[in-house]
């Protein structure tokens, strides 16, 4: 090959690699909202933690902060209220063994995220809201008492996502008891999307096309978590959930067919309602 030749091939893929970058920051800026402030709570010091989930499989959302805050030294403690036994099986289990199949997804989970303690209730999957929200703050009140939080992750209590009732009423427990008293918890950060992520979802995603209401909607973003950097994990956390494949290829379209480190870093920030809570 001349050297003319030579040159050329690495004009052409610096040119390739030039618009492949370009490629990906408009599909960034396309997906991601510039206007909520990548305000970060833990610039004060690291923290304690606990995220309080309906199902095994809802931390996928928040995998990345979680897996951040664990990194830089934050003790980060999760409470999923049911085993998510009334999910789908992927076609790799027995019905009646998908409650236990989940449970050992989740310790996997717990070994990527570094989590201080996982803890699974057995509160009914998909019947949440049948229970008594008394009862359910009380069991919240007993982890947070137990563990000392002063960051507390959960679900917004509008309409859980997209439309889950286990997600709602998760959601609507824990922000009560935070209401009626704070018991030493400074930060709440309620998951939530930003306005194109929601446009897009509902173009996507089959469960939010038929669940979500935008008549009530999710609560407005006000901080983001630049996760790009913990890629590897949050795909590992997805990966781990090998029964809800079909969910997750629903709810994080592609994540299987694009390479995790260019994914995230279009879909490179996780999303909240944050409120400072007087302690």
């Amino acid at each position: 090959m001349s050297g003319a030749e030579v040159t050329l091939l690495l004009s052409i893929l610096v040119i390739l690699v030039l618009l492949a970058a370009v490629l990906l920051f408009t599909l960034h800026l396309a997906v991601n909202d510039r206007r909520v402030p990548g305000k970060d709570w833990r610039a004060d010091g690291t923290h304690t933690i606990l995220a309080v989930f309906a199902h095994p499989d809802d931390e996928v959302m928040v995998s990345g902060t979680l897996a951040k805050a664990a990194a830089a030294g934050s003790l980060v403690y999760a409470l999923y209220l049911t085993h998510g036994e009334d999910g789908p099986t992927g076609g790799l289990v027995e019905k009646s063994q998908l409650g236990q199949k989940r449970e050992r997804e989740l310790t996997e989970v717990s070994s990527i995220l570094h989590y201080q303690k996982l803890e699974i209730l057995d509160y009914p999957d998909r019947y949440l809201n049948r229970e008594d929200e008394a009862c359910l703050r009380d069991t919240i009140r007993l982890r947070i008492e137990e563990h000392h939080p002063d960051t507390v992750i959960c679900f917004d209590n509008t309409i859980g996502l997209y439309g889950h009732t286990d997600h709602m009423t998760a959601g609507k427990c824990t922000q009560a008891l935070l209401a009626e008293s704070p018991l030493g918890v400074s930060h709440l950060l309620v998951m939530t999307l930003p306005t194109r992520m929601i446009a897009i979802a509902l173009k996507v995603s089959k469960t939010f096309r038929e669940r979500y209401d935008p008549a009530r909607g999710l609560p407005s973003a006000t901080i983001s978590v630049k996760i790009a950097s913990f890629a590897r994990q949050k795909h590992l956390v997805i990966c781990a959930h090998k029964t809800q494949w079909q969910v997750m290829t629903d709810v994080q379209p592609l994540y299987d067919k694009i390479p995790y480190p260019i994914y995230y870093r279009i879909f490179s920030r996780e999303y909240y309602h944050y409120k400072h809570l007087k302690r």
